[in-house]
This record gives structure tokens, C-alpha cells and sequence, in this order.
């Protein structure tokens, strides 16, 4: 059973108010992330390397902590193909050109939700998020489907190092460079399959065209 929600409905959208200043930033506290360091932040960085800010400042901010599992876009990027989203895994603040997305998961998971925006071509500005339209399945047919995706999705994000390992051998094993130069040739296919893959399921799931 499939059920038709918009996605102010399933989820709570927060816009970011926080203007970052150095003065409230501490050694510890919350995660700050602005839509500067949220790219650094997806090429594998490290959260905790952000700037982190003390929520008991909040009454300056004017905007709460999301929790963990809080989908984030920065605003003015969301009309590009390879838009910045990404989902936090711990308590977080988001400054003023960043959106939050904080799922029901009584209703949709974060990571079925996650998978549907980088496949959903938003056209117009970030306040358009509230109208989109998303079918939404039963929990346990989106644990499934979830499971797909990230297993995929767990391929690609290791794509990068496994290709370098690859193809840094033959330095090491100079009798076995053909075939070494060949695996790589084959296992580049093979990832630009998965990526393939992974673009075919996101649209035949939320196309609601896989039976």
C-alpha cells in the first residue's frame, strides 16, 4: 500500500538563522555547519572538525539544535544536478544558508527520504520543498528498498580508494602490469555499472514502477 503525502506532512523543514561569529564558536559544543564546509563535509570529512558553537547562546541564534538523522541541502544549490545533501548522524546547528529536513519516521525513514531528494530535480527555490509531492510505501517495503540503496551507495563511496589501490600495483608488481592496467579497465566498468544501477532503482522505486 502506497500512500501520497507532501512532504511538509512527513517531515518538519527548518531554515537555518544562525549568522556564524567566531565569538560564540567553543572547543566543545554542537556542530555548526554552513554551506561552506557541508561540501568539505561530503567528500568524506570529518564532523568533528567543524566549528562548533554553545547552544546555551541559543536566545542569539534564534534557532534550536536538529537532531541526528535530520536530512540537511544548503539553499542556494538545489536547481544543480549534484546538489549538497546530506544526512547528519549526530545533534547538529545549521547557519542561515542551510535547510533542514527532519523526517516522521513513524511515516518515512530518513534514508528512504534521503535517496528520493537526490533523486528528485528540484526546479525552483528551497521554499518549494514544502509542496513536493512523494508516494510513501509501508515501513517494512522501505526497509527494503533502503537496503538496496545503501548497499550500492556503500560501493560508490569507496570507489575512489579501491580504483587508487588498483592502480598503484603495478609500481609493485611490474610482471603483472598488463593484466593489473586490464582488472582496473574492468573494475572502473563495474563501478560506472553500480552508479548506473543505483540511478535505475531510484527511479523505478519512486517512479513506483518496481513490482
Amino acid at each position: 500500500m502506497v500512500k501520497r503525502y507532501r512532504l511538509d506532512e512527513v517531515a518538519k523543514i527548518e531554515e537555518g538563522k544562525i549568522v556564524p561569529k567566531k565569538k560564540y564558536f567553543t572547543n566543545v559544543g554542537v556542530p555548526l555547519i554552513t554551506a561552506e564546509n557541508l561540501k568539505k563535509l561530503m567528500l568524506n570529512g570529518d564532523i568533528e572538525q567543524l566549528p562548533k558553537v554553545n547552544i546555551s547562546f541559543n536566545k542569539h541564534f534564534k534557532c534550536a539544535p536538529v537532531p541526528a538523522k535530520t536530512i540537511i541541502l544548503t539553499k542556494a544549490n538545489l536547481k544543480e544536478t549534484n546538489k549538497y545533501i546530506y544526512q547528519c548522524e549526530i545533534e547538529i546547528c545549521i547557519a542561515n544558508d542551510i535547510v533542514a529536513i527532519i523526517p516522521n519516521e513513524t511515516i518515512i525513514l530518513s534514508d528512504y527520504l534521503l535517496h528520493f531528494l537526490r533523486w528528485y530535480q528540484i526546479n525552483k527555490e528551497w521554499h518549494h520543498l514544502y509542496q513536493i509531492s512523494i508516494d510513501i510505501p509501508m515501513l517494512t517495503i522501505q526497509h527494503k528498498m533502503v537496503r538496496i540503496l545503501n548497499t550500492i551507495q556503500l560501493l560508490l563511496k569507496n570507489k575512489e580508494s579501491l580504483m587508487t589501490a588498483v592502480e598503484g600495483l603495478p609500481q609493485h608488481l611490474e610482471n603483472f602490469s598488463t593484466q593489473l592496467e586490464n582488472h582496473s579497465k574492468s573494475l572502473h566498468h563495474g563501478f560506472n555499472q553500480a552508479q548506473h544501477l543505483y540511478n535505475v532503482m531510484q527511479y523505478k522505486i519512486f517512479k513506483g514502477e518496481l513490482k
